[in-house]
């Protein structure tokens, strides 16, 4: 089958429907009205939604692979709406977004779901829904279009039904195993990021959404981290026995996120 698979791959060739329809027909650059942060914030979106897969089903389904597997279908969804937002509106090249989907789904990139450990898969799918949410509403201020505006307004209320599923588990887990639990978080926080790091031109798209304040280290603390931290009153709670210094190490880690994001703000209002 090795052998067999790797004759396959070496007579395979890759091709597009561009190549039997003319682009140049139904994309130009010029015809696109969204700015280049715009795009490069759907793009990231459409890419990081279009490479997740949910974990296999076992035999027997639990109820977390019931929800991983209604969880991927809502990604699958947006990353299609996304898609068809984008080719329509003339903002992408199809032959790029097939090449780069192709590397994408080739090489792979980092999963919020990846890893054998529960608590730590809810609450890293937590705060990747949560920054996504965020990002996507100043995307859509940034598009400055009515469809775009409703599209991602409908994403991101799917969005808030999978943040309230996600951290009212977590809540529990807290109430169940809170030492673990606060540990585990804190492990997720210190060494999050967001999704797409593997992405072909990640760099450039990641300076332009940073750049035009559709994430940043500000958005992500203010808008994401703290808040999540008061609903499961991390810092309130006087049952984490030897989970207690997660507190400490946890809030060592935000003084020192709001000291980069203030110099991080800082910078930006000196290059405007």
């Amino acid at each position: 089958m090795k052998v067999k698979f790797g004759e396959y791959l070496g007579d395979s060739s890759t091709w597009t429907s561009s190549d039997y329809v003319e682009p140049e027909s139904f994309w130009s650059a010029q015809r696109s009205t969204l700015t280049e942060t715009a795009k490069a914030a759907l793009i990231t979106t459409l890419l990081t939604h279009n490479n997740y897969q949910s974990v296999e089903s076992p035999a027997i389904p639990s109820a977390w692979t019931s929800w991983t597997s209604a969880w991927s279908d809502e990604k699958a969804r947006h990353a299609t709406a996304i898609e068809d937002y984008l080719v329509a509106t003339r903002s992408v090249d199809p032959v790029a977004l097939d090449r780069a989907r192709f590397q994408c789904m080739t090489v792979g990139i980092a999963s919020s779901m990846e890893g054998d450990h529960l608590l730590r898969s809810i609450a890293h799918a937590t705060i990747d829904v949560m920054a996504t949410m965020v990002s996507h509403r100043n995307t859509s201020v940034e598009c400055a279009d009515p469809v775009a505006t409703a599209l991602l307004g409908r994403v991101v209320a799917d969005q808030e039904r999978q943040v309230e599923f996600l951290r009212s588990i977590a809540a529990a887990a807290f109430d169940i195993v809170p030492a673990q639990t606060a540990s585990i978080v804190t492990e997720v926080i210190m060494n999050f990021q967001m999704p797409g790091s593997g992405l072909p031109g990640f760099e450039r798209s990641s300076m332009l959404i940073e750049r035009d304040g559709i994430y940043d280290l500000r958005l992500h603390l203010d808008e994401v981290v703290r808040p999540i931290l008061k609903f499961w009153r991390f810092f309130e709670r006087t049952d984490l026995d030897l989970g207690a210094r997660s507190t400490k190490i946890l809030a060592d880690f935000l003084g020192d996120l709001e000291a980069r994001a203030t110099s991080f703000e800082a910078r930006r209002l000196r290059a405007s």
